[in-house]
């Protein structure tokens, strides 16, 4: 009788053995995919409670988040602009929003040698950096310049969108020229192709002072990358203030998306000081004060195509 039992006790045994087996061995190979989530879920984590702090003003509180986040995931580059931040706020700046490019310094255009423009001055591509492409959440960006007084009236304006320097434009306008200094927007059509996530665009802005001599043109050019990111876009639709949502996108290293918010704002509020503020804190913090004061103008908008 106990013969039996021990008979059928290893019988038992041996049939489940190869299911034990093949069991940890599973488990085994999922052991790493689970860490990955558990660590993609403590970023996050740490990412939006920094976000949080940082809607809240309380900077070291943040900063501490962010560290964290940039433990978890070493080299992530919203932390490291987060981080780049919100420790400007704490080195004892009153700047109500700021902007710390990873690679700080621009290229300005180079003087005409046509007689477009005063005292050789040239325009301003309202950018951080021209180091690095600006980063936006939005597939249809807008581009702001600043344009100089001119000694004659300009022939026109140029703007151009390429998947890469050599490639046909994805979009391109020409815009009727402006007769006073200021800031001047342009937007991607709705119309138009949307910007691919990930992809790096380049854009080419141009002052045409002689259509007949284009090498007299003043042109710059720079770039634009779509990203998306779920915690920014979280505490964005979490936070109803425009000028909450301008200060988060800065800190995420959203450029695009901060200064587009501030320029619409102070075309709606001209005259809020607060509003006015906060716009010439972003520029400051980007070398840009000088252009701080110069007026919105109602350039430049695609025609509408005819029928």
């Amino acid at each position: 009788m106990k013969r039996k039992f021990w008979i059928s006790y290893l019988f038992a045994v041996l049939v489940c053995l190869p299911f034990v087996v093949v069991s940890t061995t599973k488990l085994l190979a999922a052991y790493p995919i689970f860490q990955v989530a558990q660590a993609d879920s403590a970023y996050d984590q740490y990412m939006r409670q920094g976000y949080t702090a940082t809607r809240q003003r309380n900077y070291r509180k943040a900063l501490n988040f962010f560290q964290q986040a940039a433990q978890v995931r070493p080299g992530d580059i919203y932390a490291k602009a987060a981080i780049r931040n919100v420790t400007t706020y704490i080195q004892g700046r009153k700047s109500l929003i700021v902007f710390v490019a990873g690679k700080p310094g621009r290229v300005r255009a180079a003087a005409s040698r046509g007689a477009c423009f005063q005292n050789a001055q040239v325009f301003i591509p309202l950018i951080p950096t021209s180091k690095e492409a600006q980063h936006t959440t939005k597939d249809h960006p807008t581009f702001l310049f600043y344009i100089p007084q001119t000694s004659k009236t300009l022939a026109g304006l140029e703007f151009a969108l390429r998947e890469d320097e050599n490639s046909d434009p994805l979009y391109k306008e020409t815009f009727p020229p402006v007769e006073q200094a200021g800031i001047v927007s342009v937007t991607l059509p709705a119309n138009q192709p949307a910007l691919t996530a990930g992809k790096e665009y380049t854009w080419t802005f141009a002052m045409i002072c002689d259509p007949n001599n284009r090498d007299q043109d003043i042109y710059q050019e720079g770039k634009i990358q779509l990203l998306q990111d779920e915690n920014i876009a979280a505490q964005i639709e979490e936070t109803p203030k425009p000028l909450d949502r301008a200060v988060l996108y800065a800190t995420a290293g959203f450029w695009e998306n901060a200064i587009s918010i501030l320029a619409d704002l102070r075309r709606q509020n001209p005259s809020n000081p607060e509003i006015q503020q906060y716009w010439a804190d972003l520029l400051k913090s980007v070398n840009l004060e000088e252009v701080t004061d110069k007026p919105l103008l109602p350039c430049c908008t695609a025609p509408k195509p005819t029928n």
